[in-house]
């Protein structure tokens, strides 16, 4: 493929018109794994006439999107939401690491 014009893969907004915005609802981390599959599919059907298009960008952007917010619920399932020096001393209140001390 030829490009006539520098692609500016990190300023796509300056590409033409892109009509998509990515919305991330709050799901479990299974449903944004489906969301990520189907958006990679998009992409790729996006991008097969035009590979260097504003949409193509555009599909890419949205799949990246899709993906960090997977990793993130990723992470968050893994850490339980709570830390984990807390849970220490909620079980071992009398240890040196866990007391506090009143001005």
């Amino acid at each position: 493929v030829r490009v006539s014009a520098p692609v500016r893969l990190n300023y796509p907004w300056k590409l033409g018109s892109m009509n998509r915005m990515v919305v991330v609802k709050a799901t479990s981390e299974g449903g944004i794994s489906d969301k990520v599959e189907k958006s990679i599919q998009e992409a790729k059907e996006t991008c097969a006439d035009d590979p260097v298009s504003g949409e193509c960008v555009a599909a890419w952007d949205e799949v990246e999107e899709l993906s960090a917010a997977a990793s993130h619920a990723r992470d968050k399932k893994k850490a339980g939401g709570s830390d984990p020096l807390e849970e220490y001393c909620t079980d071992n209140p009398e240890t040196d690491e866990c007391r506090t001390y009143d001005n």
